[in-house]
């Protein structure tokens, strides 16, 4: 559904929709993707209970209007969807970026249950990321999936070719490959681009700087509010090298570490590398809420 707001025309992908759910659970994305990450979190066994929606972000998917460079703004601009919904006691589901604006939005209206997915506080990024996201988003998508990526599923694609949304048709050959972003080499490993497109076409956006934009802006967040932070837990990927789990993070060190998950051999992309392990961890995170 699209909702129409001062500034923007916001997109929420509704997963399901029942009367008097026990809660509304919004997920968040993370830097660079949109609403196509909730196709790969698996939540059907609480269609029953619970409305669902993964939402668009300014220059993301399917939301027009001004682009927005702050954590803050991002939350603000939650907000505002939120109240033309006119819902509340609501759920987020925050990755990486996704997080940090879950985070935040922690700190501005009242919630039911905050999960925090690969992020911790600070999030720092490293110059050498920030200069490969910087017009190209092919070459960014790839720096993040080889860095953030430690478990990689089989994908079984029957076509010769295959892409969407801006990323070129890969084929199965080795070689140079062109799209609209820029160009790169599969010449040591064609299997393996297939196997992670599923994942690199999340960040295929009409904006072909909103990935920069995004790591710039969990990089400048800052927040000397976390102790304030209640209903909040935490998932991590065990090989995740993009955000790591700290126990001595200032997050941690603020509210503790008691709401902490870590799946073991799991990255930055829980959803794409181990999606029943992350589902049945939601699962037990949301129904606990309940209790």
């Amino acid at each position: 559904m699209f909702i129409e707001l001062q500034n923007h025309k916001a997109h929420i992908f509704e997963h399901n929709k029942i009367d008097n759910p026990l809660s509304n659970i919004f997920i968040i994305p993370g830097a660079g993707m949109d609403h196509r990450i909730g196709s790969m979190i698996e939540l059907s066994r609480l269609y029953s209970k619970y409305n669902i929606y993964s939402i668009d972000l300014p220059g993301h998917g399917f939301t027009s209007g001004q682009i927005l460079h702050t954590v803050e703004e991002f939350a603000d601009f939650t907000i505002q969807v939120l109240k033309k919904m006119g819902v509340s006691n609501n759920i987020f589901i925050g990755h990486s970026m996704g997080g940090l604006i879950a985070m935040d939005l922690g700190l501005k209206v009242e919630t039911k249950l905050t999960i925090l997915m690969n992020t911790n506080y600070p999030l720092m990024v490293g110059d050498i990321l920030l200069d490969h996201a910087k017009g190209n988003l092919d070459q960014a998508s790839e720096f993040f999936t080889k860095y953030g990526l430690y478990n990689i599923p089989e994908t079984k694609i029957k076509a010769k070719t295959f892409g969407s949304m801006g990323s070129g048709f890969y084929g199965r050959d080795k070689g140079t490959i062109k799209s609209p972003y820029g160009t790169k080499n599969i010449e040591n490993d064609p299997q393996k681009e297939i196997n992670v497109y599923p994942l690199k076409r999340l960040f295929n956006q009409t904006q072909k700087e909103i990935l920069s934009y995004d790591l710039k802006t969990c990089s400048a967040y800052r927040n000397d509010k976390l102790k304030k932070l209640k209903n909040i837990k935490f998932i991590y990927g065990g090989k995740d090298k993009l955000a790591r789990y700290n126990p001595e993070s200032e997050v941690h060190q603020s509210i503790g570490t008691e709401g902490v998950t870590i799946m073991d051999e799991t990255g930055h992309f829980p959803y794409f590398e181990r999606p029943e392990d992350l589902s049945n961890i939601l699962e037990k995170l949301i129904t606990n809420s309940d209790i």
